[in-house]
């Protein structure tokens, strides 16, 4: 496991940006506080806040204002949108429905892309974007805190 300098960059799956929105508890909301507080840089894309509206609108309603309010405060929003090249050479590393969000995080220089379906991604070099669980990135955060109090 390598060694974290923040503010480490995180790329954020509709999931993760759902559960952080819907639940004042949880990984998700943690990263997304650590994020506010600037510990970390939380990214999205444009695809990822589609999704993530569409979603709360049809199965959250209530979510819909603390979603706004954590766009504003926690993510900077990637306008840029990944070109055929991009899409066609990462299409053997995550699912297909999943390839723009692969390509999304690598073109934000994201450390992390955390989402809840790890298993749809499988990239390659994971030097450039490491696939977490929000729960998993929560605990390596922690380590590397405690190693760097520590040290």
């Amino acid at each position: 496991m390598d060694e974290l300098y923040f503010p480490v960059r995180v790329f954020f799956d509709s999931d993760a940006m759902i559960a952080g929105s819907a639940s004042a508890s949880g990984a998700s909301f943690a990263l997304l506080q650590l994020a506010e507080l600037g510990l970390i840089k939380g990214c999205v894309s444009v695809q990822v806040l589609e999704e993530c509206r569409r979603n709360l609108a049809e199965k959250l309603p209530d979510a819909i204002a603390p979603f706004e309010k954590i766009v504003e405060r926690c993510v900077t929003v990637s306008t840029t949108v990944p070109d055929e090249d991009s899409l066609s050479l990462l299409s053997n590393q995550a699912h297909k429905k999943d390839v723009t969000i692969l390509a999304s995080a690598f073109e934000t220089k994201a450390r992390f892309l955390v989402t809840f379906n790890v298993k749809d991604y499988w990239p390659h070099d994971t030097a450039r974007s490491e696939v977490l669980t929000p729960g998993k990135l929560l605990s390596r955060i922690r380590l590397a805190l405690n190693k760097q109090s520590d040290g």
